[in-house]
């Protein structure tokens, strides 16, 4: 009977002091920045883009606007179109998720990873099929609302 109360009041102090944790909901608006080469070799630009997310358990999904083709022979810019992630999951505090673009006859797919801490995410968002060699790109993320 000795053993069983010092046990209990350990597992009562334990329940106290031990941290909550909580499932980060990254459901809202957030804008991720990532740095992008430049064509035929050309300077790094600073790309941003707003991402609205819903998330329901683990899973995730969304929406975001983007360009679909650039300017041939000085014509007007496609306007931006919307576009649904794809494969997005919340685990363990690391938001997955997939975006894939049409470029004519090829599909470039984004494929991004990142930590969620709070209204803040980092982490790294690889190219496939289109620009770029499949390197990971460091990205930042930022929860706008929601």
């Amino acid at each position: 009977m000795r053993r069983i109360v010092p046990l209990g009041l350990m597992a009562m102090l334990f329940m106290f002091l031990a941290p909550t944790v909580q499932a980060q909901d990254v459901t809202g608006t957030w804008t991720i920045t990532y740095s992008q080469m430049g064509r035929q070799g050309g300077q790094a630009r600073e790309v941003s883009m707003d991402i609205t997310f819903q998330q329901d358990g683990a899973e995730v999904t969304g929406t975001t606007m983007m360009a679909m083709g650039g300017r041939r022979g000085g014509g007007e810019a496609p306007a931006p179109q919307e576009v649904a992630i794809t494969d997005g999951k919340m685990e363990e505090g690391k938001l997955t998720f997939s975006i894939a673009r049409g470029m004519g006859e090829r599909t470039m797919t984004m494929t991004f990873t990142g930590a969620i801490d709070g209204n803040a995410m980092v982490g790294t968002m690889v190219m496939a099929g289109g620009m770029g060699g499949g390197d990971p790109i460091p990205f930042k993320g930022v929860k706008k609302e929601g």
